[in-house]
């Protein structure tokens, strides 16, 4: 997965749960979904660590903590988070690894197969849909989509 989009996937399931991380916990964790709280709450403390291991006296840590209480600041967090993703293979297994315990819906059509009119629709907010065709397989009219509800 490139970092660009393992970076995306990684801001849509952090940043609606970011609020409760630090605050109210799993009080609110039944109201967004535990699942998703857990998977959120894991990529943060991955995410910290990490960012604790920069050599920079502290401001990707600062950074965090500052996206942590306004979650507008994301930019910066996104240039560091995809920096890191880029430079660090074993980070960026590991936040795909986590992004991958969220809802997966998988389609796979073998050789010769033919698939059409599928929809996939996830509404836990964050997971992973993909498809897989095999040789000479016909896959049309799909429609995937992953939403809060």
């Amino acid at each position: 997965m490139d970092a660009v989009t393992l970076t995306t996937q990684v801001m849509t399931i952090l940043t609606p749960v970011l609020p409760y991380l630090t605050s109210a916990g799993t009080a609110i964790a039944g109201k967004i979904g535990e699942d998703t709280y857990q998977q959120a709450k894991k990529l943060y403390e991955t995410i910290r660590t990490r960012f604790a291991k920069e050599p920079d006296d502290g401001k990707a840590s600062k950074a965090l903590q500052a996206f942590v209480d306004d979650p507008d600041l994301s930019g910066s967090i996104e240039i560091k988070l995809q920096r890191l993703i880029q430079s660090d293979p074993h980070f960026a297994n590991t936040l795909h690894q986590i992004i991958l315990t969220g809802p997966r819906q998988s389609l796979t059509a073998d050789e010769d197969a033919e698939v059409r009119r599928i929809r996939m629709t996830n509404t836990a907010g964050s997971g992973d849909q993909d498809i897989k065709g095999g040789k000479r397989s016909k896959i049309e009219d799909v429609e995937m989509n992953i939403k809060h509800e």
